[in-house]
C-alpha cells in the first residue's frame, strides 16, 4: 500500500557534504476486544508496542532496519530518493508506506498490522486462557504459534492435519516450557498451505 506522507522540519545541512534527512513514523497493532461469549465489544489498537521490526527500502533495495520504541521508529542520515518503510508478520501479512522523493525530514503514515477476520480469539484481553476459533475450508496441515510483536516465538500451539470445518483451541498464556508469559500483546499466527492468518491477543 502506498500512503501519503506529511513533511515536517527542514533537512540538516552539512557545509562539507550532501544534505541528509530523517524518516520517522509509528506502528499500530489492531484486533478486536471480545467478551467470554466471543462477541466483539470494540476495536483494539496498540499504539506503543516495542521491538516491532521495521524495514527501510531505497527503491527496491533493502537499506536498513530498526525496531520500534513505544510504537515509534526513526531512520536518520538518509540521502534524497524514493523510500519505502515496511513491517510484516508472516505470509505477506504486513503494511508498507512510501515517499516518492525525500527532500526534507518526513513523518510517514502509520504502519498498520491488522488481525485476520477469519480467525477470532476470546476473551480478549484474557487473564488465564483465550480460545482461538477458525474455519478450515478444506482439510490441510496446520501450524499455529504464539509470538511476541518482536518476532520471538513464545509457544507452538498446533502442528497437525485438520479436517475441513470449524475448529477451536485454547492458549493458556504459557510458553513452550509451560511458564506463564508476562502481560502484554501477542500474535497468534496460523498457516495452512497458502492460507496465512494472524490474530492479536492481549494478556492482562
Amino acid at each position: 500500500m502506498v500512503a501519503a506522507t506529511t513533511l515536517t522540519a527542514c533537512s540538516k545541512e552539512n557545509p562539507t557534504g550532501p544534505r541528509t534527512y530523517t524518516l520517522s513514523g509509528r506502528v499500530r497493532l489492531v484486533s478486536a476486544l471480545r467478551d467470554d461469549a466471543g462477541d466483539s465489544t470494540d476495536t483494539q489498537r496498540i499504539e506503543d508496542a516495542d521491538s516491532v521490526r521495521v524495514y527501510l527500502y531505497l527503491g527496491s533495495s533493502l537499506k536498513d532496519s530498526t525496531r520500534t520504541t513505544a510504537g515509534g521508529y526513526r531512520f536518520s542520515g538518509l540521502s534524497g530518493g524514493a523510500y519505502s518503510v515496511a513491517t510484516t508478520l508472516w505470509g505477506g501479512i504486513g503494511d508498507t508506506v512510501s515517499i516518492p522523493s525525500l527532500i526534507s525530514d518526513a513523518v510517514l503514515d502509520t504502519l498498520v498490522l491488522p488481525s485476520s477476520a477469519s480467525m477470532i480469539a476470546f476473551p480478549n484481553p484474557f487473564s488465564t486462557t483465550t480460545a482461538i476459533r477458525f474455519p478450515m475450508p478444506a482439510a490441510s496441515a496446520v501450524e499455529m504459534i504464539a509470538q511476541r510483536p518482536s518476532g520471538l516465538i513464545v509457544s507452538p500451539l498446533i502442528q497437525q492435519a485438520l479436517p475441513a470445518g470449524y475448529h477451536q483451541l485454547r492458549w493458556d498464556g504459557t510458553d513452550a516450557a509451560s511458564n506463564p508469559v508476562p502481560p502484554g500483546p501477542y500474535w497468534i499466527l496460523f498457516r495452512a498451505g497458502a492460507d496465512w492468518r494472524a490474530r492479536l491477543v492481549i494478556k492482562s
